[in-house]
């Protein structure tokens, strides 16, 4: 199976511990391929703009956005291999997240809102995505997800924190 990370870089220094992360992340049967656009000038909003390119470049497998402030979480795909496992058509896994400010986001199809939940909560089938891109926007990610998520079936919530929302600085 291949999961295709895209990160908008604002903040290149953070790339050696991500990439540490994504190796401690690594299990059998997972190919991950690393996107990355960058925009050190800090252009673009919340990198929305750039994220959309990268999944135009996109054509199968899964898809999760990793802000260059985040870390892969070591459980991850061994976590998103389990649901796919006892749910092989999933469209969708939605995990919990932590934020540095210590709200929790819950996965919870409740709780799929702008400002309820952050692009970094959804593992998502590139099938899924279809044509949608994220509004270019600071929100974009909320409205993105909203448009993507409630209402479909195939859509796992697992309320166990795989996110880590600013991790890093």
């Amino acid at each position: 199976m291949k999961l295709h990370l895209l990160t908008a870089v604002t903040r290149p220094g953070n790339l050696a511990v991500i990439a540490d992360s994504i190796a401690a992340a690594s299990f059998p049967e997972w190919e991950v391929a690393w996107h990355l656009r960058f925009d050190p000038n800090r252009t673009d909003i919340g990198g929305q703009r750039l994220k959309n390119q990268m999944l135009d470049g996109i054509e199968d497998g899964w898809c999760w956005i990793l802000d260059d402030d985040t870390t892969m979480h070591p459980h991850l795909l061994r976590k998103l291999t389990e649901v796919l496992t006892w749910e092989p058509t999933a469209l969708a896994l939605v995990v919990s997240q932590d934020r540095q400010d210590g709200r929790h986001l819950t996965a919870a199809e409740g709780n799929v809102r702008v400002g309820e939940i952050d692009a970094g909560q959804a593992i998502m089938r590139r099938d899924l995505i279809g044509d949608h891109r994220l509004p270019l926007d600071y929100e974009g990610d909320g409205h993105w997800l909203c448009e993507l998520l409630p209402g479909k079936d195939g859509i796992v919530y697992l309320d166990e924190t795989l996110s880590l929302h600013n991790a890093l600085a």
